[in-house]
């Protein structure tokens, strides 16, 4: 039996301008409030924000942590973003992974398509996505 890799696709509405939600994507103090799975925290996010840039942080669950790495590979401020991170089987990750991070806005929202994968089973990066989308919702809504 064979088993094919998919991306998963997530999108996402905003009740903030593009330029305040491209700011909460790309700035560290806000990345840490929010970036994450529900239930975990983060530190130490370095974002060198240019292609071939890092964008770097620690996940923590209780006393576990988790580093994740990510090299940026497009960027054209503020509607996109693009992320390519090696395998980090500690976090449930065992490819290569692309994140497509696409900005758009109409009326002052925000639409967010989030492409990421590819995967053999995303149920976990989809889980931990949305999870982080909430708190980034969350923090957009207290600004």
């Amino acid at each position: 039996m064979t088993t094919t890799a998919r991306e998963l696709t997530i999108t996402r509405e905003f009740d903030a301008p593009r330029a305040v939600v491209w700011e909460a994507i790309t700035a560290a103090e806000q990345v840490a409030e929010w970036f994450g799975p529900e239930g975990f925290g983060t530190e130490g996010v370095e974002i060198d924000l240019r292609v071939g840039g890092r964008y770097d942080l620690t996940m923590l669950a209780g006393d576990a942590r988790h580093p994740v790495h990510y090299e940026i590979a497009e960027l054209d401020p503020p509607h996109l973003l693009v992320l390519t991170s090696p395998p980090m089987p500690e976090i449930g990750i065992h490819e290569m992974t692309t994140t497509r991070i696409e900005l758009s806005e109409a009326g002052g929202r925000t639409s967010m398509r989030l492409t990421d994968g590819p995967y053999v089973d995303a149920t976990h990066a989809e889980a931990g996505w949305r999870g982080a989308l909430a708190k980034l919702e969350a923090l957009l809504a207290a600004h």
